[in-house]
């Protein structure tokens, strides 16, 4: 009887998802799925010990922007917190996936496949692209328009808006240039759904939402746009996602994934 360890039946778990049942997999699919089932590896736990101390540091040096001369009660806006703690999970979670996957290079060594990543039009779809341009380039056509206007609130959310870009920016990035982790044609497949999947890391409405609170606590100057903003950032994101979801290839019957009894 095989006696699994906890990494190994999440990565089961993974794999029984989508339709593969092992007893126990391979070495470098546990290293890669382990995490992507929410198993947190230990390599990371240092990097994001140091994230989350930025992270409460920077929420609260943002509470004391109220502080600083000119700047209103109204002029921060209400989900900034909302924008912190979100890019801090989204880089958590990628954190531990990017451990995962380079113990997973160190355990193939030699015996990694050379073959290159795929171009990205096969690995991100139209319509995420779409909710990319649409959060971030909206949001910011907005801002930049009430920050002409001399609002300083405007200014804040830009700033928002920014951290938001270049945390899906890392991610996406990341994904994107990520060489292909596989050893024969069964983690092959598994590398192709992974990096398509993993597109999903970096979800840009997370960063459209916060301004929520503003629209409905604060008398906001161009709230009607705000909220068709809102709307459609999270209407094309939610259509990415089930878009992006099948862009994933299905896992081939004849691979090898582990031992199967």
């Amino acid at each position: 009887m095989i006696v699994m360890s906890a990494e190994e039946r999440v990565a089961a778990k993974w794999l029984r998802r989508r339709g593969v049942r092992v007893a126990e997999p391979t070495t470098v699919l546990t290293a890669r799925l382990s995490v992507r089932g929410g198993k947190p590896a230990p390599e990371a736990f240092t990097v994001v010990f140091l994230l989350g101390a930025v992270t409460c540091f920077g929420i609260f040096g943002y509470q004391m922007l109220r502080l600083l001369p000119g700047v209103d009660h109204g002029d921060l806006p209400d989900g900034g917190v909302c924008s912190l703690i979100a890019a801090w999970a989204l880089l958590r979670t990628w954190l531990h996936i990017r451990a995962g996957d380079r113990r997973a290079a160190v355990q193939l060594g030699d015996r990694r496949l050379d073959r290159p990543p795929p171009p990205w039009p096969e690995v991100v779809s139209g319509w995420y692209l779409t909710a990319l341009l649409i959060t971030f380039g909206g949001g910011a056509v907005l801002g930049v328009a009430l920050a002409a206007r001399g609002s300083v609130w405007a200014l804040f959310w830009l700033g928002l808006l920014a951290l938001g870009a270049v945390v899906d920016g890392v991610i996406l990035t990341g994904v994107l240039r990520r060489p292909v982790l596989a050893e024969d044609e069964g983690s092959l497949a598994v590398d192709a759904v992974t990096r398509r999947e993993d597109v999903l890391l970096a979800p840009p409405s997370v960063f459209a939402v916060p301004v929520v609170p503003d629209l409905v606590l604060e008398d906001l100057p161009g709230s009607p746009w705000f909220l068709g903003y809102v709307a459609l950032a999270v209407a094309t994101h939610a259509v990415a996602w089930f878009v992006q979801r099948r862009r994933a290839p299905a896992l081939p019957a004849g691979g090898y994934y582990g031992e199967t009894g």
